[in-house]
C-alpha cells in the first residue's frame, strides 16, 4: 500500500508538471508576435526537445496550437472557445459576422464561415437560419472537410499532393448514405470545385441539409476562409444555385472593402 501511495504521488506530480508546462507554453506563444520552433520552446520551458514535441503534439491535436508552413507553432483556433481568442481570430469574426447576418436576412438560410487548421474544419463565424449567432464552443464539423461545401472549398485550394497527405493523416466518416468518402471521387470533386469556384453539397453532412460555399481570398490570392449558406432541402430548392452563388459573391465583395 505504501508503494502504491508513492506511485500515485509521483504520477500526480508528473501530471501537475505537464499541466504547468502546457500553460507556460501557451503563455509563451501568446506573448510572442511570431510563430516559434519546437527547439526554442523547449529551451524556454527548460525541457528536452522530445518532451516539448510530445506536449505540442497533444495541443496540436486538440487545436490549442497551430503550425505555419515552416512547421513553427502559434496559438490555435480552439482557444477561442475559452473567450481568450487571439487578435487574428477576433478580427476574422468581427469582419465576417455582419456579412453573414446580411446573407441570413436575404435568404432565411444559415450562414457559415470556415477555415482549415490542423487538418480540420473550424468555424470562425456562424449565423443560424433563425438569425441567432451560434456559439463556437462546440465545433461539431471539425472532421467534415470532405462532406461540407465549406470543407470542399478549403480542400480544393490545396494541391493534389497536399490533399493526398491530408487524407492519409485523417479519416473520412460516412455521415449520411450520400456522403462521398472514396479518395478518387473526392479528388475529382476537389478539381471540379477549383475549376467552378464554388462547391454545393446536398445531404452529405446532414440528412435533409444542403449547402453552397465559395472562397474568400487575401490580397495575394490565397484562401483565408470559405463562406457558405445552408438550409433544409425544401427551402433550398426555392432559389437556384446561380442565385445563391451570386449572393455569396456579393458578400465577398463586401469583405474585400476591409
Amino acid at each position: 500500500p505504501h508503494g502504491t501511495g508513492n506511485q500515485f504521488l509521483s504520477f500526480r506530480r508528473a501530471k501537475d508538471i505537464k499541466h504547468r508546462s502546457a500553460e507556460t507554453l501557451l503563455e509563451l506563444l501568446a506573448a510572442g508576435n511570431m510563430p516559434v520552433s519546437t527547439k526554442v520552446l523547449a529551451e524556454q520551458l527548460g525541457i528536452s526537445v522530445q518532451s516539448a514535441n510530445n506536449l505540442l503534439r497533444v495541443l496540436f491535436r486538440r487545436g490549442y496550437v497551430s503550425q505555419d508552413p515552416s512547421r513553427h507553432y502559434r496559438l490555435g483556433p480552439q482557444l477561442c472557445v475559452f473567450g481568450n481568442s487571439t487578435a487574428r481570430w477576433e478580427q476574422l469574426r468581427k469582419m465576417l459576422e455582419p456579412v453573414l447576418i446580411q446573407l441570413n436576412h436575404h435568404t432565411g438560410l444559415g450562414a457559415f464561415a470556415g477555415l482549415l487548421e490542423n487538418d480540420r474544419l473550424y468555424c470562425c463565424a456562424h449565423i443560424l437560419p433563425n438569425g441567432e449567432k451560434e456559439s463556437l464552443s462546440c465545433q461539431f464539423w471539425t472532421g467534415e472537410l470532405h462532406s461540407t461545401a465549406s470543407g470542399r472549398i478549403l480542400l480544393a485550394e490545396l494541391s493534389s499532393a497536399e490533399r493526398k497527405k491530408l487524407f492519409a493523416r485523417t479519416t473520412r466518416r460516412q455521415v449520411t448514405p450520400k456522403t462521398v468518402v472514396d479518395l478518387k471521387d473526392l479528388e475529382n470533386i476537389c478539381r471540379l470545385t477549383q475549376k467552378n469556384g464554388y462547391a454545393e453539397v446536398k445531404e452529405e453532412s446532414r440528412e435533409g441539409i444542403c449547402s453552397i460555399a465559395i472562397p474568400v481570398r487575401d490580397f495575394s490570392g490565397a484562401v483565408i476562409v470559405s463562406i457558405a449558406l445552408y438550409g433544409d432541402a425544401p427551402v433550398w430548392e426555392k432559389s437556384s444555385t446561380r442565385e445563391k452563388k451570386a449572393l455569396l459573391e456579393n458578400a465577398v465583395k463586401e469583405l474585400e472593402r476591409w
